[in-house]
C-alpha cells in the first residue's frame, strides 16, 4: 500500500474544485470519479462511506460543501482548499442551478442571499475538513489559478512535493485556460465534454 496522503480537494460550489481535479490528474495523481467534473456518489450524493474515506492513500477526491458529509477520521490526508470570489461564485452557482432547470431567480435579491451564504458557510466548511489547522493543507483561489497560473500551480506543486508526492508541474499548468475570473458564460465541464467528443 502507496504511503502517499489522500488529497481532498474541497470548497463550495462553483469554486474551481474540477478545475484542480484536472490539473491533479494530469501531474500524475490518481483521482476518483470520471473527468472533467470528477463527482461521484461516493464522495458527493448520499453514498459516502467514512470508513472508505478514512482510508484513502495515494489518491485524491473532490468534496463539495464537507461540513454536509459524515466526515470521520482523516489519518493520512492532506487539504486543497478552494476560495472563489463570492460575487462571481454566486453568479456561477445561479447559472447552474438555472441551467439545469432549478426554479431560481437571476436577480439582485438571489445574488445577495447567495453571496451573503457562501460568506457564513466558508469558515464551518473548511473547519469540517480540516483546513483551519487540524490537517495539513493549503488554501488557493480560483481567481489566481486563472490570473497567475504558474505561480498558483508552482505553490501546489510544492506543496504536494512536501507531502511526497512528484508531479508534472508544466502539464498541470497546461489544464488551466486563461480568461477572467468572472462567470463564464457556458458551462466548461460540458464544453470540455464536447472537445473530446464526449456526450454530457
Amino acid at each position: 500500500m502507496t504511503k502517499l496522503p489522500a488529497i481532498v480537494v474541497a470548497g463550495l460550489g462553483r469554486c474551481g474544485t474540477s478545475l484542480m481535479m484536472q490539473m491533479l490528474q494530469a501531474g500524475g495523481v490518481k483521482c476518483i470519479g470520471d473527468w472533467p467534473a470528477f463527482e461521484t456518489s461516493a464522495s458527493m450524493f448520499g453514498s459516502f462511506d467514512p470508513a472508505a474515506f478514512a482510508a484513502l492513500r495515494g489518491t485524491a477526491i473532490k468534496l463539495i460543501d464537507p461540513a454536509r458529509l459524515p466526515i470521520g477520521a482523516m489519518p493520512n490526508h492532506i487539504v486543497i482548499w478552494l476560495d472563489r470570489g463570492v460575487v462571481e461564485q454566486a453568479r456561477s452557482q445561479i447559472k447552474m442551478v438555472r441551467g439545469f432547470g432549478g426554479p431560481v431567480a437571476s436577480n439582485r435579491q438571489t445574488l445577495r442571499a447567495m453571496v451573503s451564504g457562501l460568506r457564513s458557510d466558508r469558515a464551518p466548511n473548511m473547519a469540517a475538513i480540516g483546513a483551519k489547522g487540524r490537517l495539513p493543507s493549503i488554501a488557493l483561489t480560483f481567481d489566481r489559478l486563472l490570473t497567475h497560473p504558474t505561480k498558483t500551480a508552482a505553490d501546489l506543486y510544492l506543496f504536494l512535493r512536501a507531502h511526497g508526492y512528484e508531479l508534472d508541474l508544466v502539464k498541470m499548468v497546461k489544464q488551466i485556460r486563461g480568461r477572467s475570473p468572472a462567470c463564464y458564460p457556458g458551462m466548461m465541464e460540458i464544453e470540455l465534454l464536447g472537445q473530446r467528443g464526449i456526450a454530457a
